[in-house]
């Protein structure tokens, strides 16, 4: 019996010990992975396989291996062969299957075999309809319709031209300059625009220019830019704000939100006090403005009626408007003293609007903005200090003395 006991004690010993080892080469893996040193993490990874292993950690390298095969050593045909074992080893049920069709997709889509990746794609909108690819797979369906559209406007080569392109081309158009491609000729030199950018870039991928350092560096960088505005994107996608935080924003800004009293006002302008005094009793006593203004105000806006709109109480001329905010609409003022001058004006209030704000109602989606984009920056910055302490970021002094991220956020 004891010697029955001890050798389940070894099994389970050798058990424990290979599965500490597949969790160290997995370590090493990532790690390689991360220090850009992808080959090696590939050979590792491809010898994990062999072992017997956790079924998310197997599901998990095969996704690593097709991704650095893809993504990181440009070859969609390796990549797709493990993409296809997982396919093939994994239920359809899977909880994770939307992430292989989706890859799929993208590899199809790379190796031109549109109708597969038109279905590939479809298989994640369609029976993965909460999966996070959802809409990328809906625009990539479109894309490879596009491409499998067989109404053809050119040939290059093999390699043909659909009048979906052609469209979806016209479409990345600006405004401004769409109307010149619109017409039979403009669509002609739009067709040729887009075939020299194709033929162009097939005669340098024909030179390796690929290749070359330059290239490199730079397709390096707009792929870090585009990868960091995903991950902004994917990390701030959840962010929300309540009803109660915007009415505590509002009430605590509403000065923001002040509008400041307006008044609306006709004037007219003449040269002399006993003109304007003859004025201002005629208008008492019924004369048309209207006439009045035309033929009598020496002021450049006589020609259009005299109007002076909306003028806040810091507006000019002062001696008016302060004049305009002591009035009610309808109002005739008495002939007003214009400083500097020997001219006076009679002022008719047209329209007043009291000060006021605006109602919580009417600025909300303004404050929800305001405020999704503070939240948005504070979870970016929260995420970005966490990855430090992820990727062990360590700082060299100038001293070179290695200084820690806990140590450095201690003397914060």
């Amino acid at each position: 019996m004891r010697f029955v006991q001890t050798v389940l004690i070894l099994i389970l010993t050798v058990g424990l010990l290979s599965a500490d080892s597949i969790k160290d080469d997995l370590k090493k893996a990532e790690e390689l992975e991360n220090h850009g040193k992808y080959k090696e993490a590939v050979v590792l990874y491809k010898g994990l396989l062999k072992e017997k292993m956790d079924k998310d950690e197997r599901f998990n390298i095969l996704l690593n291996i097709a991704d650095i095969e893809f993504d990181k050593m440009e070859r969609p045909d390796s990549a797709l062969k493990y993409l296809e074992m997982a396919k093939s080893e994994f239920s359809e049920n899977y909880r994770r299957m939307d992430e292989v069709y989706y890859r799929l997709g993208i590899v199809y889509e790379k190796l031109g075999k549109y109708k597969d990746a038109a279905e590939a794609y479809q298989t994640v909108a369609v029976r993965f309809q909460k999966s996070k690819y959802v809409d990328d797979a809906l625009d990539g369906v479109e894309r490879a319709f596009r491409k499998n559209f067989r109404e053809y406007v050119a040939f290059i080569g093999d390699e043909p031209v659909t009048k979906l392109e052609l469209d979806k081309e016209l479409e990345s158009v600006p405004p401004f300059y769409r109307s010149a491609y619109e017409s039979e000729e403009g669509r002609k030199k739009l067709l040729e625009n887009l075939i020299n950018k194709r033929v162009l870039v097939k005669e340098a991928e024909l030179r390796k220019l690929y290749l070359k350092s330059r290239f490199r560096e730079e397709l390096e960088k707009r792929r870090q830019q585009l990868l960091m505005r995903e991950l902004y994107d994917e990390i701030t996608s959840d962010v929300k704000v309540a009803e109660d935080e915007m009415r505590r924003f509002y009430n605590k800004n509403k000065e923001k939100y002040k509008i400041p009293a307006k008044a609306t006002i006709r004037r007219v302008v003449v040269n002399s006090k006993a003109e304007a005094d003859s004025i201002y009793e005629a208008l008492k006593n019924g004369a048309d403005l209207d006439s009045i203004i035309k033929t009598k105000s020496v002021a450049p806006d006589a020609k259009t009626g005299g109007w002076m709109r909306n003028l806040g109480e810091g507006s000019k001329p002062k001696a008016l408007v302060q004049k305009a905010f002591k009035m009610k609409p309808g109002e005739i003022s008495k002939p007003i003293k214009i400083p500097g001058s020997n001219q006076y004006a009679i002022i008719k209030v047209i329209e007043k609007q009291e000060e006021r704000y605006r109602p919580f109602e009417e600025v909300k989606p303004q404050i929800e903005k305001t405020l999704m984009a503070k939240k948005a920056k504070e979870n970016w910055q929260k995420f970005t200090k966490s990855l430090w302490d992820k990727y062990k970021v360590k700082l060299i002094e100038e001293s070179g003395e290695e200084k820690g991220t806990e140590e450095k956020k201690g003397k914060g």
